[in-house]
């Protein structure tokens, strides 16, 4: 697959079509088959995280001797 030109779209403009797979940077409609119904990806992606996340890790024990 060969791109014409690359395109650029902040995260903040950035909407997914659940219908067609595209992202596009238009809220109204999808830009590739007209779909209303888009999901905001900073919605998704740009998350804070919690504060009361605790990270638990396994403790591996060292094979050699």
């Amino acid at each position: 697959m060969k791109f014409i030109s690359l395109q650029h779209i902040p995260l903040a403009s950035a909407y997914l079509c659940p219908n067609c797979s595209c992202i596009g940077n238009s809220s109204k409609q999808c830009p590739a088959c007209a779909s209303p119904f888009l999901l905001s990806l900073a919605s998704v992606l740009d998350r804070v995280p919690e504060d009361d996340t605790e990270f638990a890790f396994a403790s591996v024990h060292s094979l050699a001797a």
